[in-house]
């Protein structure tokens, strides 16, 4: 009778999972908008309906968070956690919609392989959100900023490969002008996605 009484916890776990799924899958639909151009418009619809359905489980869980009194971890973990990972779902929007508008027909391996790495980033942001729930840690720190700085250097890289293909060629600077701007889109998301990590990381230091 008494422990009915009690108030009780929403499910903030399942809910931070669910949210990181749909970013997990958005950063899928990021690799193939990297691919074949026939593929590109599909992604970029299927990520606008994910980040939709998105924003309602965020709108969710931070309306859990004024009305629960009591949270499997503090309650700034939790809302900083679920902001992060809304956060990221809309730069990966943004970055869709602007490859989208610019019509490229051929991606460049630099972005591609950035892309790729930043999905494999957002499965290790899976297991560090599991190692939460279980109060453990799953060591994925290193390896994530290993996964980070290789990012780094593929996008110096293309950025290099940019500016030398507009010094031999002027004609080809509305093309490096849309590459530059797509570029600095991947480092905006890939930023977003450390911040979430560190976000992660540092609630598992207090909780482990």
């Amino acid at each position: 009778m008494f422990a009915a009484l009690l108030p009780k916890s929403a499910p903030f776990f399942e809910m931070l999972f669910a949210q990181n799924a749909l970013l997990c899958q958005v950063a899928e639909q990021n690799v193939r908008l990297f691919g074949n151009l026939e593929n590109r418009y599909h992604a970029y619809k299927r990520i606008a309906e994910i980040e939709h359905e998105a924003d309602t489980l965020y709108r969710k869980i931070s309306r859990a968070l004024s009305a629960t009194f009591i949270t499997p971890i503090d309650r700034e973990d939790i809302l900083r956690i679920s902001q992060g990972q809304e956060e990221c779902i809309d730069r990966f929007q943004s970055l869709a919609a602007r490859i989208t508008s610019y019509n490229i027909p051929d991606m460049l391996f630099p972005a591609q392989r950035t892309a790729a790495m930043l999905k494999d980033m957002l499965i290790l942001t899976t297991e560090m959100l599991h190692g939460l729930h279980k109060r453990h840690d799953c060591h994925k720190s290193r390896v994530f900023r290993n996964l980070r700085e290789e990012c780094d250097s593929l996008v110096a890289v293309g950025l290099a490969e940019l500016m030398e293909e507009s010094d031999l060629n002027s004609s080809s600077l509305p093309s490096v002008l849309k590459w530059m701007q797509i570029y600095d889109g991947l480092e905006l998301v890939l930023r977003q996605v450390t911040d979430l990590s560190e976000h992660i990381e540092e609630a598992v230091m207090k909780n482990v």
